[in-house]
């Protein structure tokens, strides 16, 4: 196995790690995959900002969705860069009452983490997702 395929393993790993910190609301284990310097950029909007990007990303997820899962679907590294291709679902709130529960959603999201390669700590985090999909999946979900 060449350094290429062992770092991109590496990083492969932390990804799936985060994702089911995530799974697990388990937000320190979730935030220990970042650096305290890092940057977290919302590809939908572009906005940068710091670990709070990420809190306030997670408690938006959790609040739409409180069983948010992302899942890695695909993967590939350059340098220390990994770009990922993401399979998230969840139920959305508010689609049933006590009897019903709610509706599923499922959608595709890309995120591009770049690791400093000792700690193998994410310094920078940009996610994508087609917000205009994702409403329409919504919408459908809460029309029944």
């Amino acid at each position: 196995m060449t350094n290429t395929d062992q770092r991109a393993d590496a990083y492969a790993d932390r990804i799936r790690s985060a994702c089911s910190a995530v799974v697990e609301h388990d937000l320190d284990r979730a935030l220990a995959h970042f650096d305290d310097n890092c940057v977290f950029v919302d590809g939908t909007t572009g906005s940068e900002t710091g670990k709070d990007g990420l809190l306030t990303f997670l408690d938006e997820m959790w609040a739409t969705f409180p069983d948010f899962a992302p899942r890695v679907v695909a993967s590939h590294v350059d340098e220390n860069t990994i770009g990922v291709l993401f399979e998230s679902t969840g139920t959305l709130v508010g689609t049933g009452d006590a009897s019903t529960p709610g509706k599923q959603v499922r959608w595709i999201a890309t995120g591009f983490s770049t690791f400093d390669p000792d700690s193998l700590k994410i310094l920078r985090d940009v996610y994508f997702v087609d917000t205009a999909a994702l409403d329409q999946k919504i919408g459908e979900a809460q029309a029944g």
